[in-house]
């Protein structure tokens, strides 16, 4: 004798399609956290290879880091665009350092922001240039190296073109990305779990935070606890 075999009732296929929708509500979340936690390990690690290159052109360029300028578009360096679009004529400090025959162009950009932008890591001026009023930092006036802020994501929308960034002026590309006018790290963008931004220390390791601490970290090479915009043009000591 057959035995007859019933479909699922449309109760139960709607008891299934609730478990699983359920099991995604609760899967969706660990999963975006773990890719996001994934992209700041591997912007970490940029973070911490261009340090190593930012110190080894430091050593063999007599203490100094490389120097920045305007703005430079990236990929026009070395063409007969150089100097063209609104590109400021000469090297990036990035380029800088290719030139040098350190890094390559995949530790500038940091894997959670926008495929479209070549460069999204910035290096410190803001000291150099308001002591100073000098286009590079000098490895050897950096008193506190485990505090100074040497680089770290630019995350802030003055310095990227729309739609991802505010700066509707700018239609380029940038690669020459520094904190001498403008800070770099906007604490209120996070880049990495909605909640850090990376940040290079001159000694080379690197954290996230997600604001400013004066106590463990300064803008400025002489002194500690020195927030982006605190130091008077011209304080030299």
């Amino acid at each position: 004798m057959q035995t007859r075999r019933h479909g699922f009732t449309l109760i139960e296929l709607l008891v299934v399609i609730s478990i699983i929708a359920l099991l995604l509500a609760i899967l969706m979340p660990s999963l975006s956290r773990a890719r996001g936690q994934a992209k700041s390990v591997v912007c970490q690690s940029n973070l911490r290879q261009l340090g190593v290159s930012l110190t080894m052109y430091a050593t063999a360029s007599r203490s100094w880091f490389p120097a920045w300028s305007v703005w430079h578009v990236w990929g026009y360096y070395g063409t007969p665009l150089d100097g063209t679009d609104g590109d400021d004529e000469g090297p990036a400090w990035t380029e800088r350092l290719i030139d040098a025959g350190l890094p390559g162009i995949e530790i500038f950009k940091c894997p959670a922001f926008p495929t479209n932008v070549s460069v999204t890591y910035f290096q410190a001026a803001y000291a150099a240039w308001n002591r100073y009023d000098q286009r590079a930092t000098r490895q050897a006036t950096v008193r506190y190296s485990s505090e100074f802020v040497l680089g770290g994501d630019c995350t802030n929308p003055v310095f990227y073109a729309p739609p991802f960034g505010t700066n509707s002026e700018l239609n380029i590309d940038d690669a020459d990305m520094d904190n001498a006018s403008y800070p770099g790290l906007d604490w209120s963008r996070p880049a990495h779990l909605k909640r850090d931004n990376n940040v290079l220390f001159g000694d080379g390791h690197v954290d996230g935070f997600g604001e400013f601490r004066a106590s463990e970290m300064t803008h400025d090479t002489l002194d500690r606890g020195v927030d982006w915009g605190e130091l008077e043009p011209g304080s030299i000591d």
